[in-house]
């Protein structure tokens, strides 16, 4: 039985019915706080019936932003503050959100300390409160107790600050400071009901930091938790600089290195490997969301055109399909006999269910994938996004591919992974191979 937390992000309902069929190939279901506050009803509906052990991320880090990262426009095209933020700082502590709101956010730790109690009592409530207080207004409560199989959370995590790039050494040690004095008191209010995870979250370039990693190691040293969650800002390890992935090697191993269980917030295949067994430090968990979400930045700036993605099993990448299909017409898929084709495809590309619903014996149904209809975005301006079957059975796909990858990785040495990587990327990137092949290297040494 593995160790490794298979974790699911559940962001909006159009997620649901890909969920459902996914539920029981995950350890658990993680959701953002403003995410809880917004949709408690169906949240509560989600956990209840489909899968009872979830997490809260609760993303205190809201505190550092200024306001406009928190805001959107209405129809009128004035800045408000996003519905599901404002409705989740309404469960924190009232003097803490007023000093936000007036000082136009950016608090400081001077600023948040003095509130810490509250917001630690405020934060673990609705950690382990807020969804159980929804579910009790269902009519399937009384089952549910009845069999004893209520919600419950998977793991709490303790409130905490981000490590911005724009902070001086001295800033940073404050925050640092803080984070401890969180998760100390955190972990105290949670005598031992749940297990605990601190969660450290910074810019990339904070990785670079000197000293920034000692700083994590005494921070946290001797801390009674079980896992540190890590989001760091829009970071792909295979596709980041070669300073910055070994810096970020030394993270995991100080991470380990005083005790604490490394789970990447949101991370892809490259983190997902490091969930391997025999590596002497690694992952013990990865989350992505429901067709995506293997990065993301920390201060989301708004999502572009939408574009037809395929998550393509060989590289272990979500690729747009002007890149897939150039891919499979030089391999000659699709100047061949269609049934051939197909059944090559299974046996090179991927066997998943969804790609055998959607191909049959005919490769050209692979353009199914590729559907999309028009929008336009200003004036006369047009461009096409996927349709709405596209993007199911895409997010469908990219789920199997998830759940296939981590049985590869629980059931294969770090060699083996190692050889399919590297002989996927010479047959199908040969330009990013060496690449691969370095990143290999470093946690093979």
């Amino acid at each position: 039985m593995s160790d490794n937390l298979r974790l699911l992000r559940y962001n909006t309902g159009t997620n649901k019915q890909v969920f459902v069929k996914f539920k029981n190939d995950v350890s658990a279901v993680i959701f953002n706080a403003t995410i809880v506050a917004y949709s408690s009803s169906a949240v509560a509906d989600l956990v209840s019936v489909h899968k009872n052990q979830y997490i809260i991320d609760p993303q205190t880090h809201i505190f550092q932003h200024a306001i406009d990262a928190i805001q959107t426009k209405d129809k009128k095209g004035n800045k408000v503050v996003k519905k599901s933020v404002l409705q989740y700082l309404d469960e924190l502590p009232e003097r803490l959100k007023n000093q936000f709101f007036s000082n136009n956010g950016a608090l400081m730790p001077a600023d948040i300390s003095p509130c810490i109690d509250e917001l630690i009592e405020a934060v673990y409530s609705f950690e382990t409160k807020y969804v159980t207080k929804y579910v009790k207004s269902k009519e399937y409560d009384k089952y549910l107790e009845f069999v004893k199989l209520g919600p419950s959370p998977r793991v709490v995590i303790a409130p905490y600050f981000m490590i911005k790039s724009s902070y001086d050494n001295t800033v940073i040690s404050s925050w640092m400071k803080l984070n401890r004095i969180a998760a100390e008191k955190f972990i105290e209010k949670n005598e031992e009901k749940h297990p605990v995870g601190i969660q450290i979250v910074i810019d990339q370039e904070i990785l670079e930091r000197q000293g920034f990693i000692n700083e994590v190691t005494q921070t946290y040293s001797g801390i009674d938790a079980e896992y540190a969650f890590i989001w760091i800002d829009e970071f792909e390890s295979f596709n980041t600089s070669r300073n910055r992935q070994e810096k970020f090697k030394s993270l995991l191993q100080a991470i380990t290195g005083i005790g604490l269980k490394p789970i990447m917030a949101y991370g892809g295949y490259d983190a997902i490997m490091l969930c391997n067994k025999e590596l002497p430090f690694r992952m013990y968990g990865v989350a992505q969301s429901v067709g995506y979400g293997e990065s993301r930045a920390i201060t989301p700036v708004g999502g572009g055109v939408p574009v037809n993605k395929y998550y393509f099993p060989p590289l272990h990448s979500r690729l747009n399909m002007s890149e897939v299909l150039p891919i499979l017409m030089q391999a000659g898929y699709f100047s061949t006999d269609k049934k051939a084709a197909a059944n090559q495809f299974y046996s090179q590309i991927c066997r998943c269910k969804q790609c055998k619903a959607v191909i049959k014996d005919n490769i050209d149904n692979f353009y199914a994938y590729n559907d999309s209809v028009p929008f336009t975005i200003r004036g006369t301006i047009t461009r096409n996004r996927p349709t709405t079957d596209a993007n199911l059975i895409s997010a469908m796909h990219f789920m199997y591919a998830k759940i296939n990858e981590w049985d590869l990785v629980e059931s294969n040495s770090f060699a083996q992974l190692k050889e399919q990587l590297i002989d996927a990327y010479t047959q199908y990137k040969p330009n990013y191979r060496d690449r691969i092949a370095a990143w290999c290297n470093l946690y093979e040494k």
